[in-house]
């Protein structure tokens, strides 16, 4: 026989698999239970959005300044680009610090806001639900 007892394995065995299974749950409960939205070709950029219903506001407030024909950009895939391949590299982050750096700033409603946070606004505006745009 080996020197090992059948008992204290198991109840070690078992205490291992419950606390991977716990690890699980506590980093995917949060996701179950999270807000949910359609996926879109631009998940990438807006997953980095800390609240997106709000993104999507300030983006609706800005769709008229930052698509106007004197902005530099046509359309979303002009902003989709100039996030993905601009300052930052697809880091929103980076691109916003970039654009305080470089005194990019859009003024919306009075309030001047780097081009790189009302750009990804704006995509979050078009890609915002139907049933969550009326809110």
């Amino acid at each position: 026989m080996s020197g090992i007892a059948r008992r204290p394995f198991l109840a070690g065995l078992l205490a291992l698999v419950g606390l991977g299974v716990a690890g699980g749950l506590v980093y995917e409960v949060p996701r179950l239970f999270g807000r949910r939205y359609p996926r879109t070709p631009y998940d990438d950029l807006l997953d980095q959005l800390p609240d997106r219903e709000s993104a999507a506001k300030l983006g609706k407030a800005a769709m008229a300044q930052i698509f106007a024909p004197d902005s530099g950009f046509l359309d979303t895939k002009d902003l989709v680009i100039e996030l993905r391949h601009g300052p930052g590299k697809g880091s929103l982050s980076q691109a916003i610090e970039a654009d305080l750096a470089q005194n990019r700033l859009v003024e919306v409603h009075g309030w001047f806001l780097p081009l790189s946070l009302v750009a990804a606004a704006c995509i979050a505006a078009e890609f915002q639900p139907a049933a969550q745009s009326s809110a």
